[in-house]
């Protein structure tokens, strides 16, 4: 039988962790969210506060009309030497297989660009984003058997320090948080109005930068 979210509500909180001197993560500016039905997004506009994002993706069953939700979060990151940007996922998790579960939120990462003088120009080519990951999930949506929603990553393919990004220094001088040392990329989350059964769910994405493998410029 299958039951629909009268009011399913799906909490995403977003925290960024530092490694020493030498790398750093931070906002890279505001976050945004589309096809939402009393939903909503808050984090800093600015490029040199912390990275701390909370997601309310609101109405998801099938009374929001919109064929998606979806939410763009820019994340800055800075370093002195070759970087792994990792992700780490907690909660998300329902004992009813028909409630929401981290599968249905699907996560992408693209989109990197420099910020000013300060930030490396080196070979887009050498900044890997990892599989599969490396799609804006909004783009490729299918569905299994029963009906469900499958993107092509997804928060369920998150477990711990999951690798999603790697590549050479960062940035000149320093990793400090300067508006024009960064590198920016687009972390998107996205979920689609659709059957589920009534609850809410919250999950935590903490992501985090350090050492990576020697990568050239």
């Amino acid at each position: 039988m299958q039951r629909i979210a009268i009011f399913s509500i799906v909490w995403l909180a977003f925290v960024g962790i530092v490694t020493a001197q030498t790398f750093d993560i931070s906002s890279g500016g505001t976050p945004t969210i589309t096809g939402a039905s009393g939903g909503s997004v808050s984090g800093s506009s600015s490029r040199t506060t912390d990275l701390n994002v909370t997601i309310n993706f609101g109405e998801v069953s099938p009374s929001n009309t919109n064929s998606i939700v979806r939410v763009v979060v820019p994340i800055a990151i800075r370093s002195l030497a070759a970087y792994r940007v990792t992700a780490t996922v907690t909660g998300g998790t329902n004992a009813n297989v028909q409630a929401i579960q981290r599968s249905d939120i699907g996560f992408g990462a693209n989109n990197l660009r420099r910020t000013g003088l300060l930030s490396r120009n080196c070979t887009n080519s050498n900044h890997i984003f990892y599989s599969p990951f490396t799609t804006d999930p909004a783009t490729s949506i299918t569905y299994n058997g029963a009906g469900r929603v499958v993107y092509p990553g997804d928060l369920g393919d998150v477990g711990t320090s999951t690798t999603i990004l790697t590549g050479p220094t960062l940035s000149w001088l320093t990793a400090g948080r300067l508006s024009s040392n960064a590198h920016i990329f687009d972390a998107i989350f996205v979920i689609t109005p659709q059957f589920y059964a009534t609850g809410t769910s919250t999950a935590t994405v903490t992501f985090s930068i350090a050492a990576g493998p020697s990568v050239p410029c």
